[in-house]
This record gives structure tokens, sequence and C-alpha cells, in this order.
């Protein structure tokens, strides 16, 4: 049985409860056509037993319209990373708190359009020796954590705008969220954070809502959530989402919104 824990496109410091941990996370590079860089990755076992075996493995993610990662095989997309990757070592051993420093080049070719191209170098780790059931049946418990490089080639434009506001009232564990539909109309990639207001008929402010930092890829259309502290009654509501994206201005939009 395989059983894979994915990375999440909204980045932090990435460690499975029984596999390995990953720093930095991510990592944005600057590069012009033809240019060459190299980086360093360490890679660590956080546990007091038990030694790992980690490969790495590339892969590519797009994000889905509700903003989930869809990922990929290497090389999936016009904008993949993968084929200009190298990576060293692509297996190693990991015992208890100890680390290893992984090597990557990205090489750029001379011809490349300007925009960001990304992709993810995962570490899928397990135990270095596969436990055996009493039917002589290997089970292989792996996980996978992962380090997101993107490059930035020649003139990169950072734009986008807000198309909407949906609302997603309570379910199961999840509370009520407001979900911005946002476009990346650039050829960047942006790291979103910002707020949202909700005024009723009456101009009244009755909720607001921070957008936690999430990361936006060029050309894509996604929601981006704005988790409520409680749920809209029903009425009518005029919606204020402001993004930021690490630039001198700022994305705002107004929708007009109905809860039933």
């Amino acid at each position: 049985m395989r059983k894979l824990l994915s990375l999440a496109l909204l980045l932090s410091l990435a460690q499975a409860q029984t596999g390995v941990g990953v720093s930095p996370p991510r990592v944005l590079l600057p590069l012009a056509p033809g240019a060459s860089a190299t980086q360093t990755v360490v890679v660590d076992h956080p546990g007091r037993q038990g030694t790992l075996r980690v490969s790495v493995v590339l892969s590519d993610v797009l994000l889905k319209p509700d903003g989930a990662p869809l990922y990929l095989d290497p090389g999936s997309h016009p904008r993949s990373l993968a084929r200009w990757l190298s990576v060293t070592p692509l297996e190693f051993l990991l015992q208890p708190q100890a680390s290893q420093e992984v090597r990557y080049t990205v090489q750029v070719p001379p011809d490349a359009e300007a925009g960001t191209y990304w992709g993810i170098i995962f570490f899928e780790s397990g135990p270095a020796q596969e436990r055996q059931e009493g039917g002589g049946i290997g089970i292989r418990v792996r996980t996978r954590v992962g380090h997101v490089v993107y490059v930035d080639v020649g003139r990169v434009v950072r734009s986008g705008r807000i198309q909407g506001v949906r609302y997603q009232p309570p379910s199961g564990r999840e509370g009520a969220v407001l979900r911005v539909v946002f476009q990346n109309t650039g050829n960047g990639v942006l790291r979103l954070k910002g707020r949202v207001e909700v005024r009723d008929a009456q101009g009244k402010v009755v909720a607001q809502a921070l957008v936690p930092e999430t990361a936006s890829l060029p050309g894509a259309t996604h929601e981006v959530p704005a988790p409520l502290e409680k749920p809209l009654s029903p009425g009518r509501y005029v919606v204020l989402a402001v993004l930021d994206y690490g630039e001198a201005s700022l994305i705002a939009g107004e929708a007009r919104l109905e809860v039933r």
C-alpha cells in the first residue's frame, strides 16, 4: 500500500510526521535567457529512530478552479521548469537527526520567453527497510514533502483582477468562507494576501475576513479563500476585496452577493 502526503501551494516549512523536513520550502530565482544557477536545499530527518530512504521526484503543478493544487507529470505544461532542472543526489539514506544537502541546477535555454516558470522537487521518504507482514507481503509507507522552484526569466509582468466573490456556507468541520475569484493576467507568479469586507443593504459592515497568503500562477483563474468567523445571515450584501501582491499598487474589486 502506498500512502502519499501532498504539498499544499500555500507553502510553509514542509515536514511529514514520519518523513523528512525541507528547507527552504520555496525559492524564486531571477535569470536571463541562457543563464544558469545552482541552489542547495537541506533535507532533514527530525525523528529519533529509524533510517529513512529518500528519493527525488520531479513534479509539475497547476491550480484547479477552486484553488486546490493539481499535480502533474513533469513537462506537462508550457511553463514547466522540469526540463531545465538537474538534481543530485537522486537518492540517499538519512539517519535520525541527520540532514543532507541536495544541489540542483537550473539551466535556462537561450530562446526562453519572458515570464515565470515553476516546478516542484519532491522528496519521497520511507523506512530504509520495508516491513514484511506474516504472509510475506511488503508494506510501503511513503511520504512526500516538496521544495517549489520559481524562475523569473526576462521581463516579468505581475498583474491580475478580481472577477467576483462566491459565498460558501459552513459544511462539516469547515466554517463559512468567502471565495474571491481571481484571474492572474500577467506572465509572473503572484503571492497574494489581503482582506475582505462585507456590508449589508444599509451600508453597515457586518463581517471582515483576511485572505491568507497564497500563490497565483500565470494564466490561472482560481478562487482565493477568506474564512469568516461566523456565517452570513440571509440577505443581500456588497463585498469589497483588496489583494496585495507585493507591488506598489493593490488589486481591488467589488461584488454583490445574495445569501439565501
